[in-house]
């Protein structure tokens, strides 16, 4: 029995709760394209990555909003809480959550009432609707919530899954990415049913492994299961610059902002890293990316910094300003299960460095503080306490 729980319209939400004149009119958050936008505003056609351009071309009384991601995190935060209090195995993402209510019959005798007065709960303490899909699998779960949109409910019992699924958009299938779509579509193959038509071998030869999974999961078989991750696959922060740029020590500064944050989240989990990623996009929206191992896994910016400065150096060859850049750590291990080195002993004076720079911008603020390459954005970014206000800042996992 799993619950997916989704934020309606998240940001754009938000925004028209916390600015009452906002409430009923066509509301976008975003720079350059749209993150998030109201239901009033998908009537135009809206939605999100479309350029602004274009929503505006659609919806003239469009409302842009910059948006205030540190705003956005604490409402999912106090979200995510609420849904702890019905569930010991919550995973979380971004704007929305998946619930894990077996072995809780007897606590919960009617689910749609349990996730019922969730959703009322979430209301009343946060001011946001939800939508909630109830169903065997996390994939139907999804699918049941995307069918209630917006602020709806919705049960699908074990044996309703087969006439929920057969005629829906292959599309919909988790798995199946806009290229696959698109493969499909050549093949004349519209619907779940159609796609249960290509035997496993052959979506194996389309897709490769996961084709396989799609076939599983075109009837109803999903078995991933919903725990919260006490150490995440990844952690990752990027940006778009507010102006394309080709000045290095620009694109440097911005990097090493990057990884204060990421390394930040890092610390406050008592993990460390065994290895940094850069990605990049040039103006013509073309990029790279790649990775690279640490000596030893490390939780200090400077660490992390010079592996990620290594990757700029091999991935930035073209003479084209740069529109996006980010950072991403992976290799995420509990600090305490590292390997000590015996040759090259902890330096001992820069981690107490770095946990008396975290002391003190948990109490005045992230900006109490700026340190190494970073101060090369001063006067040039806006600052508040949260930090550099940036133009897309990632709110990744």
């Amino acid at each position: 029995m799993i619950v997916h729980v989704d934020i309606d319209a998240f940001f754009a939400s938000v925004e028209q709760l916390l600015v009452p004149r906002l409430r009923g009119r066509p509301v976008a958050v975003g720079s350059g394209c749209i993150a998030s936008c109201s239901y009033e505003a998908r009537r135009f056609g809206l939605r999100a990555g479309m350029s602004l351009g274009r929503a505006r071309e659609l919806c003239p009384g469009l409302v842009v909003l910059a948006g205030s991601h540190g705003v956005y995190r604490c409402f999912a935060a106090r979200l995510w809480e609420l849904c702890r209090e019905v569930s010991p195995a919550v995973d979380t993402y971004l704007d929305d959550a998946y619930l894990d209510l077996a072995g809780m019959e007897r606590l919960y005798a009617s689910p749609e009432k349990a996730i019922g007065r969730l959703r009322g709960r979430i209301r009343e303490e946060t001011g946001l609707t939800v939508t909630a899909g109830i169903g065997p699998s996390r994939m139907v779960a999804r699918l049941a919530s995307k069918s209630a949109k917006p602020d709806g409910l919705r049960l699908v019992r074990p044996e309703e899954v087969e006439a929920f699924l057969v005629d829906r958009p292959a599309g919909d299938i988790p798995g199946v990415g806009p290229r696959t779509r698109e493969m499909l579509g050549k093949l004349n193959i519209r619907t779940v049913r159609e796609l249960r038509g290509l035997p496993r071998s052959a979506l194996a030869a389309l897709f490769g492994r996961t084709g396989e999974v799609i076939h599983d999961r075109a009837r109803g078989i999903d078995t991933r299961a919903v725990s919260a991750r006490e150490v995440p696959r990844t952690i990752s922060r990027e940006t778009t610059f507010h102006r394309e740029t080709t000045d290095p020590a620009e694109v440097r500064a911005m990097l090493y902002y990057l990884v204060e944050r990421a390394i930040k989240a890092v610390r406050e989990m008592g993990l460390a890293a065994g290895c940094a990623g850069l990605r990049i996009r040039y103006a013509d929206f073309k990029g790279d990316e790649g990775t690279k191992r640490l000596a030893r896994p490390s939780d200090l910016e400077d660490d992390v910094f010079t592996a990620v400065q290594a990757l700029l150096e091999r991935l930035h060859t073209r003479r084209v300003a740069l529109r996006l850049v980010g950072v991403s750590l992976s290799g995420l291990a509990l600090k305490n299960a590292e390997q000590l080195d015996l040759f090259e002993p902890a330096d001992e004076s820069r981690h107490s460095l770095a946990e008396a720079v975290d002391a003190i911008r948990k109490l005045y603020g992230f900006s109490a503080i700026t340190a190494g390459r970073s101060i090369n954005l001063l006067g040039k970014l806006r600052q508040d306490a949260n930090g550099y206000v940036l133009r897309t800042p990632s709110l990744t996992k």
